[in-house]
């Protein structure tokens, strides 16, 4: 039986359509068209006090402290817009937000005594690295920046030598990890495949739905990255 030329169109543009849905289905896709999940909202309730450091900022004023660090660019100011301040009220505990460069904190020196790290994307994996070193009651890595190859650091240009990526990466260090974990890292995230290696290596207790690299995510998970820091504190 022949196949008449309006079938055979009809038939190309069906594949299109499939193409074109397979295309969204992959995390750049969903990333384009949005289909990342909602974005988090920051509480409508007092902030806790804010007192400014020579090396960055406490945020509340009592409790076991907890080392903060930002993402790449960021500051305390990021982090006051993010929301941290209203997320942390009534949290039983106090951070120590730390102002960093970009070298993705392997030449941090904690200013402070700390019993537990919070970070996001460069400040994932910040904590990650001191978690490696150091025991502590926990640690919450959101959207944690890894690097599963030396092609993939070298690439964002963040370490000043391999020799200094190899040293400090968690994903080459996950054995020496056992603190309480807590990961979470969107389906979108570029980082995504790296986090979840790590998380199930560590036994962390992790969260990995929708959600891309950015602050809508990270408003969306804060409220149970303090929780799960708050349990263990």
């Amino acid at each position: 039986m022949g196949v008449s030329r309006r079938t055979l169109l009809l038939g190309g543009a069906g594949l299109v359509g499939v193409g074109g849905t397979c295309a969204a289905l992959t995390p750049r896709g969903r990333r384009l068209l949005g289909w990342t999940g909602p974005d988090g909202v920051v509480p409508d309730v007092p902030p806790v006090p804010v007192q400014p450091t020579e090396w960055g900022a406490w945020m509340g004023s009592s409790g076991p402290t907890v080392l903060v660090l930002h993402g790449r660019g960021g500051s305390v100011r990021w982090w006051e817009g993010l929301g941290l301040p209203r997320f942390l009220h009534g949290a039983r505990f106090r951070c120590a937000v730390v102002n960093g460069g970009d070298d993705y904190w392997v030449s941090l020196v904690p200013p402070v005594p700390f019993e537990a790290a919070l970070g996001v994307s460069m400040g994932g994996f910040g904590v990650l690295d001191l978690a490696s070193r150091q025991p502590l009651k926990a640690v919450a890595a959101v959207s944690p920046a890894l690097f599963p190859a030396w092609e993939d650091a070298e690439r964002i240009n963040g370490f000043a030598s391999r020799e200094v990526w190899e040293a400090h990466e968690p994903l080459r260090h996950m054995d020496t990890i056992r603190s309480p974990v807590g990961v979470w890292c969107g389906r979108e995230d570029p980082f995504h495949d790296a986090a979840r290696e790590l998380a199930r290596a560590v036994g962390a207790e992790a969260s990995f739905d929708h959600g891309e690299h950015g602050d809508g995510y990270w408003r969306r998970v804060l409220p149970d990255a303090i929780r799960f820091l708050g349990s263990r504190l």
